[in-house]
């Protein structure tokens, strides 16, 4: 068994389902403009304008006018006992039920201060901090993985929290893939589950998969959700609202206010952790902002929020006045901006791989990170983030063979090749139609992701494919058309990819490429079929994918990858996170980023627990 201390753990090695949850989250309706504004419309990572942030801000300069007075804020809570979190716009205020669409509220707080998951992973330092678990022990051939539970754990109802729990979650999980988040590797591998006593749950898999406790970590809003068995098992759990929750977490609902927009989340006085964690709030509101960013500026800088309700381009201002309170932590997230490339053959001309690369040569990645997205963020070249963890899997020598570059040259002379040559009027045809491409995305026109469409929307025209395309659309109709196939290109993000390339391989193996117009189901959206893949992706499956024997086969996959190029990585995600110090001090900067700093990820509420009061009333 694990060892109940602190383990380290390569921060690649880790998100699998929890990314898989949030691609499913996004399906359900909330799309890439939701995604992009939690947290107050964090977008970026570094200065725009090249310099560093400063943990306080700079001095104000002479004649410079003071900020106005802090604010109490619109909240039913003593300001100096709350935490106040900026977020999007709520709509969902009676349910806290993940499995459904539409079921809880995305940002709310509830995956923050409410829930918690066995294990926490701190991606800046690779722990892996046990939880609600205190470690996990596999047998010798990968085919039954054991968890030992905390004793102590309880439900903020006041029942224990037990193996029991944990083994109706996953059977419920397991045999309901209509749920959220249900089927998946649940169901194609965990044959029983064994409770030999309250602390003790051991999966027996019905094949090898010695990777399958990542998906009971947390690392963004994901990670396995335990239920309560006393208070699910009677319920169905298409229709229960789980109102109020019962989670294991240091606070609880106390309420959720519909016409301020607004969660309130108090403390839990019987929390059964407190020993070890104890966080000074005794209030975490999380709160939607103005939705005007002048508005939502302002009252950040009245104090009457902690965290959010601000973008870069009102942090600068702010910076110039030489406003003292404001704090800027920079911080990248897991999925990179990109393309994804239809490859059935039903699309025409996107179906040869050739013209995959005619797209990725007219990507100005340098243009798109310093001019699209708010903040300089650096091209992406690797279909993941570019943590130190993951330069393992970067194979320079394959990087440089194929080269994501600006080329718009190469990009016409593949589509010579190809036989998509210019008539008279300047037009490419192929095979005796126009050619064109229209790419969809889940972003809004304002959007990062339809900026970048439309830019190659325009070098393509430039090319000759005068009837290239980009369409809007909402998130709930651009998961539909995305998963049925019913698109060329598809501008948005790469999440698949974090504890090791082959997650992205696998994704997109052709046992799970359905016809166009037919339902996906989460994977291999793109259609691409491609052998060689399959054959290296399979090998990998049941690999330690650190192992010798597993490095050639990544190399030769990373290869076949590129070949295809089914998904172009265009740039990192960067985001900074906006605090202010008025209320409350502690919070990670660029040279104490000890924790992640995002207020929508699970492991926020370390954050939380690091926080200190000034004493302001």
């Amino acid at each position: 068994m694990e060892p109940t201390g602190k383990k380290y753990e390569n921060t690649e090695d880790v998100l699998r389902y929890q990314l898989m949850n949030r691609r499913r989250a996004l399906k359900a309706g909330f799309g890439a403009s939701a995604a992009l504004a939690f947290g107050g419309g964090i977008l970026g990572a570094c200065s725009s304008d090249g310099g560093s942030y400063s943990g306080t801000g700079k001095k104000p300069p002479a004649g410079a006018e003071e900020p106005p007075p802090a604010s109490k804020a619109n909240i039913p809570t003593p300001r100096e006992k709350t935490l106040v979190v900026g977020q999007v716009d709520f709509q969902v205020f009676d349910s806290f039920n993940l499995r459904i669409p539409n079921g809880n509220q995305s940002g709310n707080g509830f995956d923050v201060v409410c829930r918690e998951y066995l294990f926490y992973l701190n991606l800046p330092t690779g722990e892996l901090m046990p939880w609600l678990a205190t470690g996990y022990e596999y047998n010798a051939d990968f085919t039954a993985l054991t968890f030992k539970f905390d004793p102590k754990a309880k439900w903020n109802d006041g029942e224990a929290f037990t193996s029991k729990d944990f083994k109706f979650t996953v059977e419920l999980m397991r045999d309901h893939p209509d749920l959220l988040g249900g089927g998946g590797d649940l169901k194609d591998f965990v044959k029983n589950v064994l409770t030999p006593d309250d602390q003790t749950a051991t999966l027996e898999l019905s094949k090898p998969n010695p990777r399958l406790h990542y998906g009971f970590i947390c690392t963004i809003v994901s990670g396995f959700d335990v239920l309560p068995e006393h208070i699910w098992a009677d319920q169905d759990p298409t229709k229960f609202r789980d109102n109020p929750p019962v989670r294991t977490g240091a606070y609880q609902l106390d309420k959720a206010i519909a016409s301020q927009k607004m969660f309130v989340w108090k403390k839990n006085p019987n929390y059964w952790n407190k020993e070890k964690f104890d966080p000074a709030p005794e209030f975490v509101i999380y709160q939607t902002t103005a939705k005007s960013q002048d508005a939502a500026s302002q009252a950040f800088k009245r104090a009457e929020f902690d965290v959010g309700s601000l973008d870069e381009e009102h942090a600068k201002v702010l910076r110039g006045e030489g406003y003292q309170n404001l704090v800027t932590t920079p911080f990248h997230d897991p999925c990179p901006r990109a393309l994804w490339l239809n490859s059935d053959s039903s699309r025409g001309i996107m179906s040869d791989p050739r013209m995959h690369w005619v797209i990725s040569y007219v990507i100005d990645r340098g243009k798109v990170g310093t001019t699209v997205w708010p903040v300089k963020t650096p091209a992406a070249q690797y279909p993941w983030a570019d943590y130190d963890g993951n330069d393992k899997w970067e194979i320079s020598s394959i990087a440089d063979k194929y080269k994501l570059e600006y080329n718009p040259e190469k990009a016409a002379q593949l589509l010579d090749e190809m036989g998509a040559k210019k008539g008279p009027d300047g037009t490419r045809m192929w095979k005796g139609k126009p050619a064109a491409v229209e790419i969809i995305t889940p972003s809004g026109v304002d959007g990062a992701e339809f900026i970048i469409g439309q830019l190659v929307v325009q070098e393509l025209k430039k090319l000759g494919l005068k009837g290239s395309s980009i369409r809007s659309y909402s998130g709930s109709v651009h998961s539909e058309k995305w998963e049925r196939g019913q698109f060329d290109v598809s501008s948005q993000w790469v999440c698949n990819v974090s504890w090791d390339p082959n997650q992205l391989y696998n994704s997109m193996q052709s046992r799970w490429a359905k016809n166009v117009g037919t339902n996906a189901v989460g994977r291999n959206q793109v259609r691409l079929r491609d052998p060689e893949l399959d054959k290296l992706s399979r090998q990998l499956d049941g690999m330690n994918p650190e192992s010798a024997e597993a490095k050639a086969l990544l190399e030769k996959a990373l290869e076949e990858y590129y070949r295809n190029l089914p998904v172009i990585p265009v740039i990192q995600t960067a985001y900074p996170a906006y605090y202010n110090t008025t209320y409350w001090t502690g919070w990670p900067t660029q040279d104490d980023l000890y924790q992640v700093p995002n207020n929508w990820w699970g492991q926020f509420v370390f954050v939380i627990g690091k926080l200190k009061p000034t004493g302001k009333k």
